[in-house]
């Protein structure tokens, strides 16, 4: 990369200490805790939105999920504006963005103007998550499957708090609005606190010369492991966002659940994602050949026992539980961090901008493809196609990766 290029030179990271940088990498995730926040309170706060604004549930519904279209469109982007602006401040861009549509949407007229303020917030939401991932991926080389899954844990526990306190601020207020303005003013407030607190000597790593820590790996994304890695993420978004979108109708309407007990059974899978830093250690100890069929076979395993096994709470809790493990905890994180690595220090940034697309577009289509199999198929067939059949898919085109072509680091020293 061209240091013109970058617009902090800022000294080797090698005198950031350890416990520094890992309280700024924690500044990060906190800011991308807000953005869970926000993504699960939405939905609650639609009974009280389409009471106001008369929207149909179909409306509603795009008005929850559409943010998922930003995310896909922008995820490309990110990496591209991140060599104009450095990560840090692509970060920060991204959190403000996020956080004044967060915010803005409390203002909205009426459809169309909500529906941009959503898509907007998932722009800014893909700009600082790609950058986040490439963050963790270069600030701790010989760690960086771990750091990439700390950064879904961060969203897991935003998914925990955000309805908790939401619902708490919907109550005490008495209008959905208190929430998603006390939500854009953390957001704002947490970016200046990533301006004026965060080193680019975190951010920056690997993008400064003489600083090199990856050596190895793709210098085109158009290369055989990211391409392959690119087509293993589009199957899993179109297979976890069939699940996580529709899952909970199967169960109140094939099962006879009610909210309550539906809501526990697909909680248990959310839950799951606080152990992604598993799924990151396994990254970083195996060959992807390994990992991501092994993952995928998990995941298809549980998408049998879903739709073929007894209806009970206890049956349908524990292999929810076990399909977020293998998929948020497992084939999300390992695949982030498979991607990273399988292009150069230089491409960081731009593989996690592709990784975001790729999860992101599917996300934005998975419900429809979904909806549209159980339509002409059944729920039983559509989800053997969709969630278990793509899963296989996926984990068979992880042989077609070429573990030597992946990246390594030139030292274990962590910042």
């Amino acid at each position: 990369m061209n240091a013109a290029s970058i617009p902090l030179s800022p000294p080797s990271r090698q005198t950031l200490a350890p416990g520094v940088a890992v309280a700024m990498f924690g500044l990060l995730l906190l800011a991308y805790t807000v953005n869970a926040m926000d993504r699960m309170v939405f939905p609650i706060l639609l009974v009280e939105v389409r009471a106001e604004y008369g929207f149909s549930l179909e409306a509603a519904g795009l008005q929850a999920t559409v943010f998922a279209l930003g995310m896909g469109l922008a995820g490309l982007p990110a990496g591209y504006l991140q060599r104009k602006l450095g990560r840090k401040q692509t970060i920060v861009v991204g959190t403000v963005v996020f956080s004044i549509a967060t915010a803005m949407t409390a203002a909205s007229a009426g459809f169309a103007d909500m529906l941009l303020w959503r898509v907007l917030s998932g722009v800014g939401e893909a700009l600082q998550l790609a950058m986040i991932i490439a963050v963790a991926s270069s600030a701790f080389p010989a760690r960086r499957g771990v750091a990439i899954g700390s950064v879904n844990m961060a969203f897991a526990a935003g998914s925990v708090i955000g309805p908790a306190l939401g619902s708490g601020l919907l109550e005490h207020f008495g209008t959905w609005r208190a929430p998603m303005l006390a939500y854009g003013a953390i957001g704002i407030a947490l970016a200046l606190a990533i301006l004026v607190l965060v080193s680019p000597r975190l951010t920056e790593a690997d993008q400064v010369a003489g600083v090199a820590r990856h050596v190895g790996g793709a210098r085109t994304l158009l290369s055989r492991n990211p391409l392959v890695l690119a087509v293993i993420i589009a199957l899993f978004g179109l297979a976890d966002f069939a699940f996580i979108g529709l899952f909970a109708s199967y169960l109140r309407g094939q099962l006879g659940y009610t909210p309550g007990g539906a809501g526990f059974v697909i909680g248990l899978s959310g839950l799951a994602a606080f152990a992604s830093p598993l799924g990151g250690h396994l990254a970083d100890r195996l060959s992807p050949r390994i990992v991501l069929p092994v993952l995928n076979a998990g995941v298809a395993a549980c998408g049998c026992a879903l739709f073929l096994g007894p209806a009970s709470t206890a049956w349908q809790a524990t292999f929810s539980f076990l399909f977020g493990l293998f998929a948020s905890s497992g084939v999300y994180v390992v695949a982030a961090s498979y991607l990273v690595k399988s292009v150069d220090g230089e491409l960081v940034g731009r593989a996690a901008g592709l990784f975001v697309t790729c999860v992101y577009v599917a996300a934005g289509v998975a419900g429809l493809l979904f909806s549209s199999l159980i339509s002409a198929t059944g729920w039983v067939t559509a989800g053997m196609v969709q969630i278990v059949g793509l899963s296989v898919v996926g984990g068979l085109l992880a042989l077609a990766l070429r573990p030597q072509g992946f990246s390594t680091t030139t030292s274990s020293q962590e910042l």
